[in-house]
């Protein structure tokens, strides 16, 4: 299995060099495709300065705001396969985004994950989530609207109206069959991309992989509003990790390797094991000392 990375990002062009560095490093003979989807007014720029490090980058064209784009983020990719990546040489795309550290390299981060297998971070089945997750819950009139025409989409066009599947699209491999089918049955106007993707790979009779470490914190979730850092790693709310915590986690044999947000440049030559825990504790003792002579 060919595995490739679609690094996507739209603005902190410092920070996206120092998380391509990394990739380069960690990942020899691996593909680094890059997706724009920032402002055009800066897609010039971006390509002048971020260009050399992908083996191709596309620029999204089309002229929506950032909000569109976060929510139609399935549109994004499937312009990038349907313009490029079909001709592209990979067999499972493996979908970086610009704010996200990988502290291991992509196939030791994806050693389970099989050939056509999709794995979305957070893959659960509507009826989990419906009570309390925004996007289902239905007191928001417009994404009540848009879920509704989504689940009449999936009716008329595929006869399908079994329950939504959702995700957080954090951590997310996705096969090439996935976006040959994606793109060939038009990707859905309705809908959000964290709902949308995994019900079209379940229409599709795709497979995902469960057998992995990747569990998202669900902030809005009443049971684990408020869960300990070590379980926010991987959010989609924006709550930045700490350094010292991802130094802390790079320090345990069994950490996380994949930590999101992080959306400032990172010591990329800084190594996991004792290393990290010996700098963690010098952090502490320096803190420490600090503390005691302010």
């Amino acid at each position: 299995m060919r595995m490739a990375c679609l690094f996507w990002f739209y603005r902190d062009f410092e920070t996206c060099k120092n998380r391509l560095s990394a990739l380069r490093a960690k990942n020899p003979g691996i593909s680094i495709y890059g997706l724009y989807g920032g402002d055009l007014a800066d897609a010039a720029n971006a390509e002048a300065q971020l260009g050399p490090w992908f083996d191709d980058l596309y620029i999204f064209s089309e002229d929506q705001d950032g909000y569109w784009k976060w929510r139609h983020g399935d549109r994004m990719i499937a312009a990038w396969h349907r313009d490029r990546g079909h001709a592209l040489p990979w067999d499972t795309i493996v979908i970086v985004q610009w704010d996200m550290l990988l502290l291991a390299p992509l196939k030791q981060l994806f050693a389970g994950l099989a050939p056509d297998q999709l794995l979305l971070s957070g893959l659960r089945s509507a009826r989990e989530v419906e009570s309390w997750w925004g996007w289902l819950e239905g007191s928001d009139p417009v994404k009540r609207q848009d879920r509704d025409a989504f689940r009449a989409y999936l009716a008329e066009a595929h006869g399908y109206r079994d329950e939504l599947l959702c995700c957080l699209f954090i951590v997310a491999c996705l096969p090439r069959r996935f976006l040959d089918l994606y793109v060939a049955a038009g990707p859905p106007l309705v809908g959000f991309l964290e709902y949308k993707l995994p019900t079209m790979a379940r229409v599709f009779g795709m497979e995902f992989c469960t057998d992995h470490p990747y569990r998202p914190w669900w902030a809005s979730n009443p049971a684990t509003r408020n869960a300990p850092p070590r379980e926010r790693l991987l959010n989609a709310v924006g709550e930045d990790i700490a350094f010292d915590t991802v130094l802390e986690e790079m320090g345990r044999p069994d950490g996380l390797r994949i930590i999101h947000p992080y959306r400032r440049p990172f010591p990329n030559q800084l190594p996991t094991g004792p290393a990290a825990r010996a700098l963690r504790k010098a952090r502490r003792l320096r803190e420490w000392i600090n503390d005691r002579t302010s």
